[in-house]
């Protein structure tokens, strides 16, 4: 009954226009419902003249479009629409209708061809040009996208929503630099622009400018502090590491918020990536006193517990709860307890009490085969593991892995490379077993098969930073694609910035580019880091050899003798000391 008045509106409407201006068009005096689809594609509008156009024709079926799409019926609404551009092509209402409802109808292709020729007939319809760019971005047609927006530019250059889009649209395209001008322009109208400073310090991420991000970060906060913010940026320096900084903003939305519980869980993790376990423990029993789900701070805790060998107080919490409900993360974390512990058999009766498809099943595997081949049970420990492998409903691509590695740690190379082979073929997508058949390949000597594992990671993966290290590496340590081996690596470092094995990588690089200054630099920073590697004193020798520094090059090959654990190394070392004269 609610639709009763509309209807009858529309009906002495089509009345009113049938008795004046459409005297003589017999159509309109008995209008024909819309059929329930529409097969055919949208026919773009001819151009109207005085004798095609009739206005009220064309606004009593946009009005019989309206009405059709409040009440979702999109098919209909387009019939209609399409009608009343046949009784004028110029009705620029229904020109700008008809594209939003078939985006509703997710005819976006549709959409898109109608949009085009509004624009086509307007073309300083911004609100158009508009739609058709989101469209655009949506379908993955960037630089169609970016034409749009530098063209809105040139009617409206004042239009900061469509240049901060356009800006993060030439980053998207590794444009950086017109990216940043595009942005910066903002800035000299409000230096304090909220948006434009934040694109920017993204693009600044974008580019590997971490210092200049985390300066604009910290501008934008003192002049607009918000959660959203914070927690970006706790990601921001969680990437790069600076977790004193992650624990700051997480207690700056806990002093406005105490019983935030995600950002107070978030405190508890950069407390423990700071090795600040007790003032972690001290977070956690806090929120327990609020939280909604106790248990899950108990496991938490737990888990605190026994990273920090307090095992007594782990089993409590974790007994306590098996008292309540079963759980397979308390049962597999009594589990490790035991272990540590040396009770292997407790552990391994834990163990066998998690089941296919609890959320530890596959950690609980992990430890068996461990325990099993500590325990000198190795046959057990391949039954275990053959026996899901078999079974195609639990094969997981981890089975693989951890099969392959219990016959690699028994010294049989050849069966352990078919493992990783048939899980590769099985799952030729799968990064892990990828990854780890690149590094058996590369064991065996078979570096071109082992690259060309590695390059398959970094295209399923883009910021699998070990891969990219390896294969930068490699391809310094043959001194070829030296370009594309400095990019991996750095790309690398924009990842795990303070990791001293990508450094000496890095400086590894320079030196095979002759960039001997540069490599110095990064070698000397790769040994603060991590001063007991044999490797990267090997190549600080080279280094030091290289630019004339005797006395420096004898030191380092003698202490990478000292560090060097295998004694093919040693002679290599020795033989280099040797040379020096």
């Amino acid at each position: 009954m609610r639709n009763q008045k509309p209807l009858i509106f529309l009906l002495l409407l089509s009345l009113q226009i049938s008795l004046t201006s459409c005297a003589n068009n017999k159509q309109i005096l008995a209008p024909v419902p819309a059929p329930a689809s529409i097969s055919a594609p949208p026919v773009p509008p001819v151009a109207a003249t005085d004798e095609n156009r009739d206005i009220s024709c064309s606004y009593f079926y946009f009005l019989w479009g309206t009405h059709a799409e409040s009440n979702k019926k999109y098919s209909e609404a387009q019939e209609a629409y399409e009608k009343a551009l046949i009784c004028d092509p110029d009705a620029d209402f229904v020109l700008r209708k008809l594209p939003v409802l078939l985006i509703k109808m997710e005819k976006q292709h549709a959409a898109a061809q109608w949009l085009r020729e509004v624009i086509k007939k307007n073309p300083s319809d911004i609100d158009s040009q508009l739609l058709l760019a989101r469209l655009d971005v949506n379908s993955g047609n960037t630089d169609e996208a970016v034409q749009i927006y530098e063209k809105i530019l040139e009617l409206a250059p004042d239009n900061s929503t469509v240049r901060l889009r356009l800006g993060y649209l030439y980053s998207q395209q590794g444009r950086y630099q017109e990216g940043e001008k595009t942005i910066k322009v903002l800035l000299t109208k409000d230096p304090d622009s909220y948006f434009a400073l934040l694109y920017l310090a993204r693009l600044a991420i974008q580019s590997g400018d971490f210092n200049t991000a985390a300066t604009l970060y910290e501008k934008i906060l003192t002049l607009n502090w918000s959660q959203d913010l914070v927690y970006e940026m706790t990601e921001f320096y969680g990437m790069r590491e600076q977790y004193q900084r992650v624990e700051e903003l997480y207690a700056s939305i806990l002093k406005k918020e105490p019983e935030n519980e995600r950002a107070a869980l978030g405190r508890v993790h950069a407390l423990l990536l700071a090795d600040r376990d007790k003032e972690a423990l001290t977070e956690l029993a806090r929120i327990r006193t609020f939280s909604n789900k106790p248990i899950n701070i108990d496991l938490i805790s737990s888990r605190v517990f026994i990273r920090t060998k307090n095992f007594d107080k782990a089993n409590a919490l974790l007994e306590r709860i098996l008292a309540k409900k079963e759980s397979s993360a308390a049962r597999y974390m009594l589990a490790v307890i035991r272990f540590e512990t040396n009770k292997r058999e407790a552990a391994l009766a834990h163990l066998r009490k998690i089941t296919h498809g609890d959320e530890e099943f596959e950690n609980s595997i992990v430890l068996q085969t461990k325990i099993l081949s500590d325990l000198k049970r190795t046959p057990e420990a391949i039954a275990l593991v053959k026996k899901l492998i078999d079974n195609p409903n639990r094969r997981q691509p981890l089975y693989y892995n951890l099969l392959a590695g219990i016959y690699i740690n028994q010294d049989q190379l050849a069966i352990g490379h078919e493992i990783l082979k048939k899980g590769v073929e099985l799952y030729p997508d799968n990064v892990q077993l990828l990854f780890e058949y690149g590094l058996m390949l590369e064991q065996e000597e078979k570096q071109d098969e082992a690259i060309a594992s590695m390059e398959k990671v970094v295209e399923l993966q883009p910021d699998h930073v070990e891969a990219l290290n390896y294969l930068g590496y490699t391809w310094a340590d043959n001194n070829t694609h030296l370009d594309k081996a400095l990019e991996y690596i750095k790309k690398a470092i924009t990842l795990k910035p303070d990791n001293g094995y990508i450094l000496d990588s890095l400086g590894w690089v320079y030196f095979r580019m002759g960039e001997l200054e540069k490599a110095r630099t990064e070698l000397e920073h790769a040994l603060s880091l991590e001063p007991k590697d044999p490797h990267i004193h090997e190549h600080m020798g080279d280094i030091y050899l290289s630019i004339g520094q005797k006395e420096k090059a004898r030191e380092a090959y003698r202490q990478a003798t000292e560090m060097a654990k295998d004694l093919k190394m040693k002679e290599k070392m020795q033989k280099k000391i040797d040379e020096i004269k």
